[in-house]
């Protein structure tokens, strides 16, 4: 099967509830390489479903539900391919917008699943309504970045790739903290474009609060 970008209407037409220990004892007893879909299936599976204290080599590390932190080896033998198809799988996931990737150290990698409770939740299945929301908020921030900084309004493609990648919370920050980050800043030239200030996080500088 030739691997393309799984469409996000494919979560419009309900769910089938496959207990999560049945699945993958399925994974497990795969013994040939997963295609694309179904290695995004295994770490959809695979990443915590409530929050943990993950110990790597003597050090505590805190996992979100939705994410995990593993090794590249250790999914790549999950996957039965070689570290490097791994590493080129999760960064193709991360630049389509399925998953966000923290660097933990160069063996591991924090994985989160973007949008993971629609992929997992039967009470919140309608993406659309989901989705319209997030474009609703984008474009709200959009607008009043751009006001607030009198910068071009440039890259908003990348803007909204970047807008993608957060979680509510980020976003409502994102959009609430725009007017500090300009009072902080206080010089035009200075100004991050819509898409750098989403992607260094800047409204989560603590000056800004």
């Amino acid at each position: 099967m030739k691997n393309k970008k799984l469409p996000y209407n494919a979560l419009t037409m309900g769910y089938i509830l496959i207990p999560k220990m049945y699945f993958m004892d399925c994974l497990n007893q795969q013994d040939h390489e997963f295609c694309y879909h179904l290695a995004f299936l295994a770490v959809i599976a695979k990443v915590n479903y409530k929050d943990t204290i993950v110990n790597f080599r003597g050090t505590d590390i805190m996992c979100h539900r939705g994410e995990s932190v593993m090794s590249i080896p250790k999914w790549a033998e999950v996957f039965h391919w070689t570290v490097g198809k791994t590493r080129r799988f999760f960064d193709k996931m991360e630049k389509e917008g399925k998953i966000k990737i923290s660097p933990v150290n160069y063996w591991v990698r924090r994985i989160q699943v973007v949008d993971y409770e629609l992929w997992v939740s039967r009470e919140n299945n309608n993406w659309e309504e989901t989705k319209t929301h997030s474009e609703e908020m984008f474009e709200k921030f959009w607008d009043e970045y751009h006001e607030e900084t009198l910068t071009r309004k440039v890259d908003k493609e990348l803007a909204r790739k970047e807008w993608k990648k957060l979680t509510q919370k980020e976003r409502e920050l994102a959009l609430s903290q725009i007017r500090p980050y300009c009072i902080q800043v206080n010089d035009i030239r200075y100004f991050k474009r819509a898409c750098n200030y989403l992607k260094a996080k800047s409204f989560l500088d603590e000056s800004y609060y």
